[in-house]
């Protein structure tokens, strides 16, 4: 059923909704949702350049280089937006630590990958792993500091955008330790479910964020 959907196209197309309404609401200029915009505005981008170079028929090594620096984005964005709502002891130290590790082992694969011209499979696999259980944790303890804290967490614009996130990390992680077996090899067609569904977080966020 799920083949006959064109699921891949509607989950690249699905990103315009958020980063419409996001960059609607960039007059609050409020620093989260400017990065928030941003991240969604880099995801559009690589997506379509992906999309161009496919239908035709270029090589996708610009395409590889910038997903790289997608992802590296993705995950500093990530952990920065996790800790902008956590307040524990050594807060700024363990920030900085994470992004510090997570910003070595980018340089890393990046210099393989793209310096000595290696494709460096298992290290990227590893690094983008660790970044989808780091995040997940985090922004689960995020999810946890503002229900903790504000009475009306339904309506809070950033509940629903952290909620998209901790979805897309968990459900992503998910599937691409079972993409290992002979039945996970047939759910990585669900990332792009996953994806469409962070999406609709997105967009319940940034709707209440206008009335908020």
């Amino acid at each position: 059923m799920l083949n006959r959907i064109p699921i891949q196209e509607i989950s690249t197309l699905a990103i315009l909704i958020p980063l419409i309404l996001a960059g609607w609401r960039l007059k609050t200029g409020d620093l989260k949702l400017c990065l928030f915009f941003a991240f969604l505005l880099f995801g559009a981008l690589v997506d379509g350049l992906g999309w161009f170079l496919y239908l035709n028929g270029y090589s996708f090594y610009i395409h590889a280089f910038f997903q790289f620096l997608y992802l590296w984005f993705e995950a500093i964005f990530f952990v920065w937006l996790a800790f902008e709502f956590l307040s524990f002891e050594n807060n700024k130290f363990w920030k900085s630590l994470i992004l510090f590790a997570l910003n070595l082992l980018f340089v890393c694969d990046g210099f393989i990958r793209f310096i000595l011209d290696h494709a460096g499979g298992n290290l990227r696999g590893f690094i983008y792993a660790l970044m989808l259980v780091i995040s997940s944790f985090l922004i689960a303890f995020a999810l946890l500091r503002i229900a903790e804290s504000r009475e009306d967490i339904m309506q809070y614009p950033w509940f629903w955008i952290l909620s998209g996130i901790f979805f897309y990390c968990f459900g992503s992680f998910f599937i691409d330790m079972l993409s290992y077996t002979d039945f996970g090899s047939q759910l990585w067609g669900f990332r792009n479910v996953v994806n469409i569904l962070q999406y609709g977080f997105f967009v319940v966020g940034l709707v209440r964020m206008g009335k908020f």
